[in-house]
């Protein structure tokens, strides 16, 4: 059995690059690095201290712990017509998850708009500062980490219109500590995200698991200072399965409430996701026939899709089913 290090998450750093010197040897060094975790794990932890610890504490210390104390009727306001995309909680089997969303969190008038919602006597203007100043800097990271892998695989002439054919939903979660003296929770079942790339922010350590290529889990924990970013079904779809998507999970335990905040890349809805030519070939063929989102996000509710953690697979056979009877 391998040691504690060679179980540990790829870790990158991103300190010295910038995302407007794509080219640099710094750059082109992280990139080999990005593409050697991708390939490997779907996953990596990045450090990327352009999120400054006062960022951080702002964050976390007030914006979020501010957010999930208001009454349970003023966080249900937050209402999005696509599963996912709004207010969670009270979810069968899930009974110490909650969770609330800002759609197009990095533009201003979205997250103003949120906190309309949730303070309409003031609008948090210190809430909104925080907030976009947070995922303007995530978002940035998540624009580098999927330009080095299209360079990477040769197709980053598509960057461009890949980036404006996806937009940035921001999740806030809160994971309840178990009751005194319980073994750990499942937090938020095994699952991999339906969107093109994912980075999570977590105040505690410990929770978010990744499982590896042989099937163990592998604890994700990091620093004060470095994110979680993971590919999803989205971007192994685009990529013809050349990037996988990391099977994920949360396990809550000790005594301490868990807080989350991820930024979700998403397509658009009338963007088709589909590989592009240059990644298909005799060698690989292409895996996954195209697709739009918002039809793939309402199958992995469904009740056929939430039988498989491989949605993506089933519902790539149910799209081949139905061509085949059309």
């Amino acid at each position: 059995m391998g040691s504690e290090t060679a179980r540990e998450l790829p870790k990158i750093d991103f300190s010295g690059v910038e995302p407007a010197s794509p080219g640099t040897e710094s750059w082109n060094s992280v990139r080999a690095q990005v593409m050697q975790a991708m390939e490997s794990h779907g996953c990596f932890e990045a450090i990327y201290p352009q999120v400054t610890p006062e960022l951080r504490e702002s964050l976390f210390r007030t914006a979020v712990k501010e957010l999930f104390a208001l009454p349970l009727e003023t966080k249900q306001r937050n209402i999005h017509h696509k599963p996912f995309h709004g207010y969670l909680g009270d979810i069968p089997a899930l009974d110490y998850y909650e969770s609330l969303a800002i759609v197009d969190a990095p533009l201003p008038h979205a997250t103003q708009s949120f906190a309309n919602l949730m303070w309409p006597e003031t609008g948090n203007p210190t809430f909104c500062e925080t907030v976009l100043s947070f995922s303007k800097k995530v978002a940035e990271l998540e624009g580098m980490a999927r330009r080095m892998l299209m360079e990477g695989l040769g197709v980053d002439k598509y960057y461009e219109d890949l980036i404006n054919s996806t937009w940035y939903l921001l999740r806030f979660a809160e994971y309840q500590a178990p009751a005194q003296g319980e073994e750990k929770k499942l937090g938020y079942v095994p699952h991999r995200d339906t969107n093109m790339m994912s980075v999570v922010c977590q105040l505690q350590k410990d929770g978010l698991e990744v499982q590896g290529n042989d099937g163990e889990w592998l604890l994700a924990s990091p620093s004060p200072i470095s994110f979680i970013v993971l590919a999803g079904n989205g971007f192994r779809a685009w990529t013809n399965g050349r990037v996988g998507a990391a099977l994920h999970r949360i396990l809550v335990g000790g005594d301490v409430t868990r807080y989350s905040v991820v930024l979700f890349s998403v397509p658009k809805k009338d963007f088709l996701v589909e590989a592009p030519p240059e990644l298909v070939d005799e060698d690989h063929p292409r895996l996954f026939e195209p697709y739009y989102d918002d039809e793939f996000v309402r199958f992995c509710v469904s009740e056929e899709g939430t039988k498989t953690m491989d949605t993506l697979g089933a519902y790539n056979e149910l799209i081949k089913a139905r061509k085949a009877e059309a």
